[in-house]
């Protein structure tokens, strides 16, 4: 692979694609820390072939779901939230749920979004682009996150945040808040591994290390992104998440960590303050 990425642009402000090209990559091994007795048996690493696809480069930001929100009159049954500055930032909240569209949030990823709300997204966007728009599936989403030579990152196998990989697997606790309050992280390639109180997403697109070999951006932490495929085939009603988030831990920024949000309440029901999603162009 080599070249710059190919980008395709959309009608809808700073909502592109990047082609995905035809043909191999390296899927897993798949690992999965949560829900385990729902999980089913994990798959090793192996070589997958894929066709040619178009992944959107970004995930979709507030300023693109107002729009979204503003021409369909969608029924929404999230919230916004807005990043809390100061001490109330540090010691209450630093992501917290907003009466009204926030100003000066326009590049952060869309959150609080539920799979159907997703889907209802990709149904408006596909009447703009005159061609099918949908969520990817997890295969697509990984190959276009790792690209095909099997890297744990965007950037390769290099950790994000080497001073907290000693995070338990699951969940983020009240020691990562007490730790993030006095250390600073050395680097931060993908942000992951806060706590929910003092934790909170960046604008899309603000570490250059974190772009996929195909262009896209931000998928290693920030946010977990839906996507089609079924987090386990007996549960209908579930789906996989992908990427980790910033108030997961660390070890969840892995591009072959598989998730669910929930096995309790249905993709088409869950929402929460760190899963959003990308959109795909379907062949």
């Amino acid at each position: 692979m080599s070249g710059a990425p190919e980008i395709l642009q959309s009608p809808i402000p700073n909502l592109s694609f990047c082609r995905i090209p035809a043909g191999p990559f390296v899927y897993g091994p798949e690992l999965c820390f949560e829900r385990l007795a729902q999980c089913p048996p994990l798959r090793p690493r192996q070589t997958v072939e894929l066709p040619e696809f178009w992944l959107g480069q970004y995930p979709v930001t507030y300023r693109q779901w107002l729009i979204f929100l503003e021409e369909t009159g969608h029924d929404w049954v999230g919230s916004w939230y807005r990043l809390v500055r100061g001490w109330r930032g540090v010691f209450l909240r630093a992501y917290a749920p907003a009466a009204a569209y926030p100003d000066g949030h326009d590049n952060l990823p869309i959150v609080g979004v539920t799979q159907a709300d997703a889907l209802a997204f990709c149904a408006w966007l596909s009447e703009k682009v005159d061609r099918r728009v949908t969520l990817p599936p997890e295969l697509q989403w990984e190959k276009a996150a790792r690209g095909p030579d099997g890297r744990i990152y965007p950037w390769g196998n290099e950790k994000p945040r080497p001073e907290i990989q000693w995070q338990k697997t699951f969940p983020v606790g009240p020691e990562t808040y007490l730790f993030s309050l006095v250390v600073p992280p050395q680097r931060e390639w993908a942000r992951a591994g806060w706590y929910w109180r003092n934790g909170y997403p960046w604008p899309v697109g603000c570490v250059p290390q974190n772009v996929s070999p195909y262009g896209c951006v931000d998928m290693s932490g920030n946010i977990w992104e839906w996507t089609t495929s079924l987090y386990n085939p007996d549960l209908p009603d579930f789906h996989v998440v992908k990427g980790g988030s910033w108030g997961y831990t660390i070890h969840h920024a892995q591009l072959n960590v598989r998730s669910a949000c929930s096995v309790t309440i249905p993709s088409r029901e869950y929402h929460a303050q760190g899963t959003g999603f990308r959109v795909m162009l379907a062949a």
